[in-house]
């Protein structure tokens, strides 16, 4: 018993260094430890996010860069694959890329304008990278609403069309959200 508390509390106490050479206070720790567990240690699950009832899917151009819009892709592969993360609000969804840690965002308050990759901030990213989830059929299909602008994302009146922009809009696009 006294092995395993020393053991434990120098876990602890080297946490607390860690994050105290981050910028965190040891006080601080435990809760940034749990802040920061769901982006690091895979608990946001892997996602892929389909415009119903269609087969196209959201995701990056290949090489994805910050400021790249987020377009349609036909094939299910590691550009369609998103970290659907939860935020410290519930019903708040961060989309997250994993090839370049990179998350959906709106800007623009004008309706119609290209949803684009910025660099996530933090655990609950700017208001910008948050999406309210609206539950269409449970466990299955929903909306997203921005946050930040209240548009909606969607698909172009012109789509889906592959490789097509994705946008925000004032009418909201069904989409089908799946374990890849």
């Amino acid at each position: 018993m006294r092995r395993l508390t020393s053991m434990l509390a120098a876990g602890l106490l080297a946490a607390a260094t860690v994050l105290t050479t981050v910028g965190l206070s040891a006080g601080s720790a435990g809760a940034a430890v749990a802040r920061q567990a769901d982006i690091r240690f895979g608990t946001c699950p892997r996602v892929t996010i389909r415009a119903m009832p269609t087969r196209f899917m959201i995701g990056t151009p290949n090489r994805p860069v910050s400021g790249s819009a987020a377009i349609l892709r036909t094939k299910v592969n590691r550009t369609t694959i998103w970290l659907s993360c939860g935020t410290s609000t519930p019903g708040v969804r961060n989309f997250i890329s994993l090839n370049g840690l990179l998350a959906l965002t709106s800007r623009s308050e004008t309706p119609g304008a290209d949803v684009t990759l910025t660099p996530r901030h933090g655990i609950d990213g700017f208001a910008s990278q948050r999406w309210t989830r609206v539950v269409v059929t449970p466990g299955r299909v929903f909306r997203y609403r921005n946050v930040k602008t209240h548009l909606w994302l969607r698909v172009r009146n012109s789509g889906p069309v592959g490789f097509q922009t994705v946008t925000t809009g004032s009418m909201a696009t069904n989409w089908v959200v799946t374990s890849p």
